[in-house]
C-alpha cells in the first residue's frame, strides 16, 4: 500500500463484463458531459454512466447532494455488473451505493491533473476496478503511481491531486464505484 492507493484485491474476474462491453459499443459516451464540459480534465476519455444523479439535474449543481438513479446502461450490463458491484459493497460494508461509472482511455490519452471537489467526493469512498490496462497505463497521485492490471481493485482518495496517462498500446478501462462506508475511518 502507498499513502494514496490501497489495494483491496487482485484477480477479480472482469472478463464477462468486458465481453458485454464489446457487444454494446453504443453505451460509450451516451452522456458525454464529464468529457465535454468546458475545462474538463476528462477530455481524453469516454465513459458509461451506470448510476449517477438524475440527468434532468444536469447543470452547475449536478454534483451537489442527491440520491443517485440507475441509467439505461444498468439494464444492459446488470448481469455482469451486479456481482462485481454488490460483492464490493459487501467487501467494504457499504451503506449506500452512489455513482457507478465505467471509463475508457485510449492509448496516448489521459485524464489531466485535477482534484475532485463536491458533496459526492466528501460523502463516499472511491473504488477502482481495472477492467483493461497494464504496464504504461499510469494512475498517479502526488509523487506516487500505480499501473494496475485487470482484476485489480483499489481504494483511492480522489480529494488529492491525481491524473492518468495511458502510455501503453492498450486501452485502459476502469469500473469506478463510489460507496458510502465508514470501514476506512473517514467519516
Amino acid at each position: 500500500m502507498t499513502s494514496h492507493f490501497q489495494k483491496l484485491a487482485e484477480g477479480i474476474n472482469v472478463k464477462p463484463l468486458l465481453r458485454q462491453l464489446e457487444r454494446h459499443p453504443d453505451l460509450w459516451d451516451a452522456h458525454p458531459w464529464r468529457r465535454t464540459m468546458p475545462g474538463s480534465p476528462h477530455g481524453g476519455m469516454t465513459d458509461i454512466w451506470v448510476r449517477y444523479n438524475d440527468p434532468k439535474n444536469l447543470g452547475p449543481h449536478f454534483n451537489d447532494e442527491h440520491v443517485p438513479v440507475w441509467y439505461p446502461a444498468w439494464k444492459v450490463l446488470q448481469s455482469t455488473l451486479r456481482p462485481l458491484i454488490f460483492d464490493l459493497m459487501a467487501r467494504v460494508e457499504g451503506e449506500m451505493l452512489c455513482a457507478v461509472l465505467i471509463t475508457r482511455i485510449p492509448p496516448g490519452n489521459g485524464i489531466k491533473p485535477h482534484t475532485d471537489k463536491s458533496w459526492h467526493v466528501d460523502y463516499t469512498e472511491k473504488f477502482y476496478l481495472t477492467l483493461e490496462g497494464g504496464p504504461g497505463a499510469v494512475f498517479a497521485c502526488d509523487h506516487e503511481s500505480i499501473e494496475p492490471m485487470p482484476g485489480d481493485l483499489y481504494r483511492f482518495d480522489n480529494r488529492e491531486r491525481h491524473w492518468v496517462e495511458n502510455r501503453s498500446k492498450k486501452r485502459r478501462t476502469t469500473l469506478i464505484s463510489c460507496i458510502r462506508t465508514d470501514m476506512f475511518g473517514r467519516y
